[in-house]
């Protein structure tokens, strides 16, 4: 993208509108179409030295839209890079309604700037009714009799019963030290512990995580569709039995703004697709599972990717990755272990490849492996040769994760921790900076075997007509 610090607006509500008849959802597909859970997999703040955010570098707005004509309540959650849930708030949309935050304002308590409106706060009374859009694309701008409009139904009340005195929260500044505290508690600096007693991380290789702080600080968010505000985390099993719906009627975007280089990256968020059945839900296992330990009725995310790299130092042209999944590789002291969580085939130009170190143990000592450079739930990691083995200065890489390892694949760093049997799904995307000019796209999904048994290793990306396993 082009310089740039500012955000287009013009025909968002439009395009929202729209979704629902041209959508083809796809349950088991990473798609993007109105889904009933928003994930955004990366969410970076710059902050100073006291750890107050810093208006002059980055931030991170997220927008989301509802896309059908009465009211939502949204649940917001926002984890910490570990993936343990530390934040939770709800916001009301209206029909047809925008959410946007920038989440800078989120660290400094200021909800005010971004809680939806209601017609009668601050000066009425629960529950806030508020106006019906008349002129809406369902029909009620339409006259039935004469020039006379439709009735104004009110379909976008949301009641006392549903959601008390909050949102909207309003000012809360006093709030902001704790906020920071709660997501910048995991950001600090980590060990590696190789893989085993004799395995250690290659000594040419940068590892992620040994020099970690809180500057920037980052984390990532998700958002769902409840039936009434509360106090409850995706990790509580209540949560899916009282609170989340399966009305898939929100979609979203994600925008990287950097103030000090005047550059941004956008792309869309995590669609995260619901499924309601009379027996129960589908039998896959659905995102937000290995938190909650219940059924959530949601689709699974890939298991394979692909992002291209670009690493030119004399051209200024340099690359990052995106990575999110639902399991972090970190022991009981919180150091990072080296071992079984993924594997990487970095290709150039010409097809020449490169892959993830294997590691040899016979007599002699073991090969040393690659560092874990993905150790947390969400990450930006330099795509560069300080952290991997790349064959050339520009081409693709693809990241594998142990469910698509396939049963006849030797994992390359077996340590019996039970990272082939446990179900790691994930999402990718790969920033590029062409030296004051950026760019930012979600990788290409290769496989998702929770869904699809037969995409492992050698045959991701293929799926012959496959019916998803219910």
């Amino acid at each position: 993208m082009r310089r740039t610090s500012t955000i287009r607006k013009v025909g968002v509500v439009i395009l929202g509108v729209l979704v629902p008849a041209l959508a083809r959802a796809n349950f088991c597909a990473q798609d993007q179409v109105p889904a009933a859970t928003l994930l955004f997999p990366y969410v970076v703040v710059d902050v100073d030295t006291t750890g107050t955010p810093d208006a002059g570098g980055q931030t991170t707005i997220t927008r989301i839209i509802n896309v059908v004509r009465y009211a939502l309540i949204v649940h917001f959650t926002a984890w910490d890079a570990t993936g343990t849930p530390q934040i939770d708030f709800d916001e009301v949309l209206s029909g047809y309604d925008v959410l946007e935050i920038n989440w800078r304002d989120f660290l400094t308590g200021r909800f005010d700037l971004f809680d939806t409106s209601k017609n009668a706060f601050p000066f009425g009374s629960a529950p806030y009714t508020f106006d019906p859009f008349e002129w809406g694309p369902d029909g009620r701008g339409q006259p039935t009799t004469g020039a006379t409009l439709t009735t104004a139904q009110h379909r976008n009340a949301i009641t006392t019963a549903q959601c008390g005195t909050v949102p909207p929260y309003g000012n809360r500044t006093d709030l902001a030290a704790t906020i920071r505290s709660l997501l910048t508690g995991a950001l600090v600096a980590r060990e590696h512990t190789g893989c085993g007693p004799s395995t250690w991380p290659r000594a040419d290789k940068t590892w992620f995580g040994v020099a970690l702080t809180a500057l920037p600080v980052f984390f990532y968010v998700t958002a769902d569709v409840v039936s009434a505000c509360n106090l409850k985390f995706p990790s509580d099993a209540i949560y899916w039995t009282t609170y989340a719906t399966t009305a898939n009627v929100l979609v979203g975007d994600v925008t990287y703004l950097n103030a000090r280089s005047n550059t941004s990256e956008m792309m869309p968020s995590v669609h995260v697709e619901a499924v309601s059945r009379l027996d129960g839900g589908p039998s896959v296992f659905g995102f937000y599972e290995e938190r909650s330990g219940a059924e959530t009725n949601r689709e699974p995310l890939g298991t394979a990717f692909m992002v291209g790299y670009g690493t030119d130092r004399a051209a200024g042209i340099s690359s990052n990755l995106i990575f999110w999944k639902n399991f972090t590789e970190l022991d009981a002291v919180d150091k990072v272990v080296d071992c079984g969580s993924y594997l990487y085939y970095a290709f150039d130009m010409d097809g020449r490849s490169l892959s993830t170190s294997p590691m040899f143990c016979d007599s002699g000592p073991c090969v040393r492996l690659d560092p874990n450079q993905l150790p947390f739930a969400t990450q930006k990691v330099p795509l560069s040769n300080a952290y991997f083995d790349l064959p050339g200065q520009y081409g693709f890489m693809l990241i594998v994760l142990p469910p698509s390892y396939g049963q006849s694949y030797a994992d390359p760093t077996p340590d019996g921790r039970g990272y082939l049997q446990r179900p790691t799904m994930g999402w990718a995307a790969w920033q590029f900076d062409y030296g004051g000019y950026s760019a930012g796209a979600e990788g290409i999904t290769l496989a998702n075997p929770l869904c699809f048994p037969a995409q492992v290793l050698p045959d991701l990306g293929v799926n012959p007509g496959a019916v998803p396993v219910r």
